[in-house]
C-alpha cells in the first residue's frame, strides 16, 4: 500500500494524528509541520531523543538583563514546580504549540495576559493561590519571584524550540515534568 501523502513510497507507519499509514519519509518530513502529532505518538518522543538544542548565550536569552541564579532556582523550586505544572495545564487544555506558550509567557511578563494560556494560567495560579493563607501568599509569592520564573520559563521554551510551524517540545517537557512532580494527575 503505498503513502497518501507523496503516493510514491510504501506506508510503513501508523500516523495517529491522521489516522492513516504513512511513508518513514512523510512523518518526518511532515511532523509538527502540517501534521499536528500528539504527544504521545511513538515516532514523535522518538524523534525528541535526537533533536539537538541550539545553544544560546546569555545575550541572546529572553530578557537578557534580568538575572536568574541557581540559588535563586533552589530558593524557588517549590513556587516553580506549581508554576510549571499550572503552565501545563493551561496548555493541555487545547493543542497550543510552543510558539502559543512563549506568547503567554511573553505577555504575563509584560503584564498584559491576553493570550487564551495566559489567562488559563492566571486563573489556575490564582486558585492554587487561595488555597494559601494571606501570611502564606505573602511569603511564599511576590511579583518579583513570579516574573524571574516566567522569564526562566520563557528561556527554557525557547531553547526547546526545535523550529517546526506546530512544534510542542517545550509542552512536552511541561507534561514530563507535571508527569514526575504530580504522578500524571
Amino acid at each position: 500500500m503505498s503513502c497518501p501523502r507523496c503516493r510514491s513510497r510504501k506506508a510503513k507507519r501508523h500516523c495517529p494524528a491522521l489516522n492513516l499509514d504513512i511513508c518513514p519519509q512523510c512523518c518526518g518530513a511532515e511532523r509538527e509541520e502540517t501534521i499536528s502529532c500528539p504527544l504521545d505518538c511513538a515516532y514523535l518522543r522518538d524523534a525528541r531523543q535526537h533533536e539537538k538544542l541550539v545553544p544560546m548565550t546569555a545575550a541572546e536569552s529572553p530578557h537578557p538583563q534580568e538575572e536568574i541564579t541557581d540559588r535563586f532556582l533552589l530558593a524557588h523550586q517549590t513556587q516553580l514546580i506549581l508554576f510549571t505544572n499550572a503552565l501545563f495545564v493551561a496548555a493541555a487544555a487545547e493543542e497550543y504549540t510552543d510558539a502559543d506558550v512563549r506568547a503567554a509567557l511573553e505577555e504575563l511578563i509584560a503584564g498584559t495576559p491576553t493570550h487564551p494560556i495566559a489567562t488559563a494560567f492566571s486563573a489556575r495560579l490564582t486558585e492554587v493561590l487561595a488555597g494559601l493563607t494571606a501570611e502564606a501568599q505573602e511569603r511564599f509569592w511576590n511579583e518579583s519571584s513570579l516574573r524571574k520564573l516566567q522569564i526562566f520559563l520563557l528561556r527554557l521554551a525557547v531553547g526547546r524550540d526545535n523550529g517546526r510551524s506546530r512544534g510542542r517540545a517545550f509542552v512536552a517537557f511541561l507534561e514530563d515534568h507535571f508527569n514526575r512532580t504530580m504522578g500524571g494527575q
